[in-house]
């Protein structure tokens, strides 16, 4: 690990979000710990065991064997199989005190919300070469130290344990966009993107680009929610209906590319499979109907997927 931080080849900025890592990895690695201690539900060593494991891959998976990362990532998924991912007795602030640090913070408790976009875009545009992943850092580390000045009663383990409550409401839900990340790169090297391009060779008319369009930007949401993730998405789609079917057919391929990603995008907003966007936001706010953000979602998605296949077919007639 010492030879990694050590390694002139190495930027700073690989060196800075390994270190995310690792303290990503050691706040998982704690609140499997206090799982074990607390024992605060009746499936606290399964719990426990979810949190520890995970910790061990997010801090150091840059590290350990292929074989090893892959035995822990099956343990993983055991007790979030079984549903043993259980949430702990942690409660929330009661009212007073939410209200007691309302009128203390107020409105300025967005002001760190926003942190993480607003580093990443300081960082893509000043900082050439560095990962935008860094804007949650940086995010991170002023929050708290806003949150310090704003609030004096907040202390080290306040974070700890605020942080450890909302990550036990998301269960073993949190994990979903990480494995379904994975997904595009496994569908690419199984070659379902050259099956898709088989199976729509049969059904798309041979020289309509503007099937073509209507094909990959339809399949591009349908395939990000079967999948949960665009990105997982677009590479399947591309080599299997963007090549074959619109940019060699003449449309531009900067275009049609961004544009499908976000065809994509619709279908994230349809999906329980896009956990993080529209299943955890509902189990931090406690709404009773854990999929009324995707039934709110639902209209404007297909509103805007139509928007965008028109986009599509206008930019095609200008370039093919």
């Amino acid at each position: 690990m010492l030879s990694y931080f050590m390694s002139p080849e190495l930027t700073i900025s690989d060196k800075l979000v390994q270190v995310m890592y690792l303290l990503s990895g050691f706040f998982s690695m704690y609140c499997g710990v206090r799982a074990w201690q607390k024992k605060d539900n009746d499936a606290y060593i399964w719990t426990g065991l979810f949190w520890f494991a995970l910790g061990i891959v997010v801090a150091f998976g840059q590290w350990l064997p292929s074989i090893v990362s892959g035995i822990i990532v099956a343990i993983i998924c055991i007790p979030a199989a079984l549903r043993k991912v259980k949430r702990g007795n942690l409660q929330s602030a009661s009212k007073a005190e939410q209200q007691r640090n309302f009128k203390k913070i107020g409105m300025k408790i967005f002001i760190p919300a926003f942190g993480a976009g607003f580093f990443s875009i300081i960082i893509s545009v000043f900082l050439k070469g560095w990962s935008s992943l860094l804007g949650s850092l940086f995010a991170t580390i002023v929050g708290v130290i806003l949150l310090v000045i704003w609030n004096r009663e907040n202390k080290p383990m306040t974070f700890l344990e605020e942080g450890r409550r909302f990550l036990d409401m998301s269960s073993a839900v949190f994990i979903m966009p990480l494995l379904l990340s994975c997904l595009g790169a496994v569908f690419t090297q199984a070659g379902v993107g050259d099956a898709f391009a088989t199976v729509f060779g049969k059904i798309i008319p041979q020289g309509n680009v503007y099937i073509g369009i209507i094909a990959y930007a339809v399949g591009m949401a349908l395939f990000t929610i079967i999948m949960g993730n665009a990105f997982a998405a677009i590479t399947v789609l591309t080599v299997g209906v963007g090549v074959p079917f619109v940019i060699n057919l003449g449309a531009d391929p900067l275009y049609m590319v961004t544009i499908a990603m976000t065809c994509g995008y619709c279908g994230t907003l349809l999906t329980p499979m896009a956990a993080n966007f529209n299943i955890v936001p509902g189990v931090y706010l406690e709404v009773k109907d854990k999929y009324s953000i995707i039934k709110m979602q639902a209209i404007p998605s297909l509103i805007m997927l139509v928007f965008q296949i028109a986009y599509m077919c206008i930019i095609a007639s200008r370039t093919v």
